[in-house]
């Protein structure tokens, strides 16, 4: 059986970033990919639920047609689905069914908290499924639709243990031959932050390489900025965020270092979900 990516997908020009990188990312590993549309059903009352059945059926139907051309016009192989389900129902049947590698879905350009829980539906999939989520910004660059060649690992002062099914995301990294960078942003009176960070990193597993890798530490005050400062200067291609998954209502209305980073990162970021979100 081949590796399968899976594309949450829709008509948003930031869906066609995700499904571009996702043809960028199958073809060194030989992966299918695999698009997912969902048309959510919202409740109705009995009357007008009779009245839209035929129309949501006639909608899914030209949708489905639409969606086979997009993966018949992809450059790696392609299959598609278009359902009109429940979407969190539907995310965790195409999970079952293809247990992909990787989740992609495209990041599309908020300016709230709000907007971006209503506009990024995909964002909590990381710490809620265990599975490695890749969120593509709309606005990425097409010359940066290339395979990665550097991936900055954003590290903490604290130990963590990766999922297994982000564990899973070992083959990839290996046909991509990426270097994996742990980076920490520290404050100036913080000489020796990101140790244990980078001690974990070292000992999780995702690579070989990260055994004898060093700590790329970023003096900032504000931990959002001195990624993309990291970001930056590193070249990296890819920004890779640990998902502790304290709760999307905590997300949607506290201080959360992911949502900050999310709103302006120039290159795609990857959610790890640890092992401490309870997932198995």
């Amino acid at each position: 059986m081949k590796p399968t990516l899976l594309v949450l997908t829709d008509s948003s020009p930031a869906a066609a970033r995700a499904r571009a990188y996702a043809a960028v990312l199958a073809a060194p590993l030989g992966a299918e990919v695999h698009l997912l549309h969902v048309y959510p059903t919202p409740p109705m009352t009995t009357r007008v639920g009779v009245l839209m059945e035929a129309t949501n059926a006639r909608y899914v139907q030209r949708e489905r047609r639409a969606l086979e051309a997009v993966a018949a016009a992809m450059p790696v192989p392609t299959t598609a689905t278009t359902v009109a389900s429940l979407w969190e129902e539907a995310v965790q049947q195409a999970l079952a069914r293809h247990q992909p590698l990787l989740l992609i879905a495209g990041l599309t350009a908020t300016d709230s908290r709000l907007d971006e829980w209503l506009s990024n539906r995909a964002l909590p999939l990381a710490h809620e499924t265990g599975y490695p989520l890749l969120l593509v910004p709309e606005h990425l660059p097409t010359a940066a639709l290339r395979p990665p060649g550097c991936l900055a690992l954003a590290v903490r002062d604290q130990f963590f243990t990766l999922t297994p099914q982000a564990l899973a995301l070992r083959p990839l990294l290996a046909a991509l031959a990426a270097a994996v960078v742990p980076v920490t942003v520290a404050r100036p009176d913080e000489p020796t932050a990101g140790q244990q960070g980078l001690a974990a990193a070292q000992e999780c597993g995702l690579t070989p390489a990260l055994a004898g890798s060093t700590l790329y530490r970023v003096v900032a005050e504000a931990p959002a900025a001195g990624l993309r400062q990291a970001v930056t200067e590193l070249a990296a291609d890819v920004l890779v965020l640990l998902d502790p998954g304290h709760g999307w209502v905590a997300k949607l209305f506290g201080t959360n270092v992911i949502g900050e980073v999310l709103r302006h990162t120039p290159v795609p970021v990857l959610l790890l979900a640890t092992q401490e979100n309870g997932v198995a």
